[in-house]
């Protein structure tokens, strides 16, 4: 594995939507793909894992506020190919996206995620701050969480 990250470009949009779609349905709910659709256009920044394998991971980050100390931030939209869990590239993508908003002024993280994947942000710290029953869909709760830097 010699994963390089770098920002994500129009080009790999196809790509995305494969990591998502082979995370369908344990991790993502089908209908959420519309969304993750969209939401590749919108994000603050969004960037890709890549190997010798092409693009095996993807995440974004969004920044809100007007450049206080105190602005919001969090993760969008962070998969890695399911044949490929557990092999390092989420861990990578988390890092790079919490450096990333240190370096934007972010002082608190949020994300929202399936209970499923919770306990992987939590062992970066991340603690649960909310829980929304069938949040994502029928038997896919969504679990709030968040950082402070």
């Amino acid at each position: 594995m010699n994963p390089t990250l770098r920002p994500y470009r129009p080009a790999d949009r196809a790509a995305c939507l494969a990591l998502f779609d082979s995370n369908v349905p344990e991790f993502f709910a089908l209908h959420e793909r519309a969304s993750f659709e969209t939401d590749l256009e919108q994000a603050t920044e969004y960037f890709v894992v890549e190997d010798s394998e092409g693009v095996v991971a993807c995440g974004g980050v969004w920044v809100g506020g007007d450049g206080h100390a105190d602005r919001p931030g969090g993760f969008v939209w962070g998969m890695v190919r399911r044949a490929l869990h557990g092999h390092g590239y989420g861990s990578l993508l988390v890092q790079a996206r919490l450096e990333r908003l240190r370096e934007l002024g972010v002082r608190e993280v949020r994300l929202d995620t399936s209970p499923k994947t919770a306990p992987f942000y939590a062992r970066f710290g991340f603690r649960e701050v909310g829980r929304v029953a069938d949040g994502y869909g029928p038997g896919l709760d969504r679990v709030d969480m968040a950082l402070t830097l």
